[in-house]
């Protein structure tokens, strides 16, 4: 006798049921644990996240508001984008009090030493800083703890963040390397910021060794991580702070997008980038396709510690920047400072933070 027809359907019908299970199955497993066991690349694409379809106005992400001394709250439908994430800029009111250049640059290109300095890294009081080149940001360093202008440019910003956080003023670094909030030095194990923040009980740094190195292992004596895809598990830190780092990465933007996962909702990433803010593209210098290098400008290798030749950079930021942390679903403060008692002078001290909502 054989089988009724409506029988065989509802058998074909079961087997394919069981079939779309064991697939989704299988992708949830894939896709939460990876292919070897670890968290997967959770890729950005800004080709699809960018497409306007309400004269520009529209956000996939949703309009994240910011926060923070002298910058007003967005309005419901303003979009999170550079022109109104850039803070209430103390360089500009440097620049209205004194001119350009300030008696500040004055000193230095009278090669003279600036004296009265608080510095934000050690707390140091009264302190005399003299700049012994021309490279404003790189210079100036603090005879206390050797913190030189772009390290206390960062200290500007994380301080009020991590205060924020803490729930109580923190006046330098040396202060929050005393509390218990959870930091992650990103690519950066070495140097006066790494020197102060490694004394806080939940501090962590690491350094990009090599390729073929495991991630979260030991190599060197120093923890190995690739940046676009960390071993952390999510909502880890309070606060991550990277510096000069992000140009180096292949795929900066999926190391952004990463910080912000391994980030404690109320959480901040305060960094400092090669940036051009008279433009507004990135200037993408080298990328990897198909599995191989490509250079679209003449080659750079900043100088770097553990590799003597330098490390390739791949970026140099514009102004998108700002657009795409907003994108990635960032709360965004783009800091331009000058502060001549905390030792931050020049034109080009420019630092982002940007914050992970409490509701992500």
């Amino acid at each position: 006798m054989g089988t009724p027809r409506h029988a065989g359907a509802l058998s074909s019908q079961g087997l394919a049921f069981r079939l779309l299970f064991a697939f989704l199955a299988l992708h949830f497993l894939w896709t939460t644990l990876g292919p070897r066991g670890g968290p997967t690349l959770d890729s950005v694409d800004f080709e699809t996240r960018e497409e306007d379809g309400d004269n520009g106005q529209h956000n996939p992400f949703g309009l994240p508001t910011t926060s923070g001394d002298g910058k007003r709250a967005l309005h419901p439908q303003e979009l999170c984008a550079w022109e109104t994430v850039l803070n209430s800029s103390t360089y500009d009111a440097a620049l209205k009090q004194m001119g350009w250049p300030t008696q500040y640059e004055h000193l230095v290109t009278e090669q003279r030493p600036i004296n009265g300095i608080t510095c934000p890294v050690c707390g140091g009081q009264h302190l005399s800083i003299e700049w012994s080149n021309s490279d404003l940001r790189e210079g100036g360093k603090c005879s206390k703890c050797d913190s030189f202008n772009r390290i206390r440019q960062l200290a500007a910003v994380i301080l009020p963040e991590a205060s924020r956080i803490y729930g109580r003023p923190l006046q330098s670094l040396n202060d929050v390397a005393k509390t218990n909030l959870r930091i992650f030095s990103a690519q950066s194990c070495s140097g006066p910021l790494h020197d102060m923040l490694k004394k806080a009980p939940g501090y962590m740094c690491s350094e990009y060794i090599s390729a073929d190195t495991l991630r979260g292992s030991t190599s060197r004596g120093y923890r190995h991580e690739d940046l676009q895809q960390t071993t952390f598990a999510s909502d880890t830190f309070h606060i991550v702070v990277s510096t000069e780092v992000f140009s180096l990465v292949p795929n900066p933007y999926q190391a952004l997008h990463e910080m912000r996962r391994i980030l404690k909702p109320g959480g901040a990433l305060v960094f400092t980038v090669p940036f051009a803010a008279g433009d507004y593209h990135d200037e993408v210098r080298a990328s990897v396709q198909n599995g191989k290098m490509v250079h679209h400008k003449p080659p750079l290798y900043p100088a770097d510690p553990l590799h003597p030749d330098g490390m390739l950079m791949f970026t140099i930021f514009g102004r998108e920047l700002a657009d795409k942390l907003c994108m990635l679903g960032f709360d965004t403060a783009v800091h331009h400072l000058h502060i001549g008692p905390l030792g931050i002078i020049g034109d080009n001290a420019w630092v982002f933070a940007a914050i992970k909502p409490n509701s992500s």
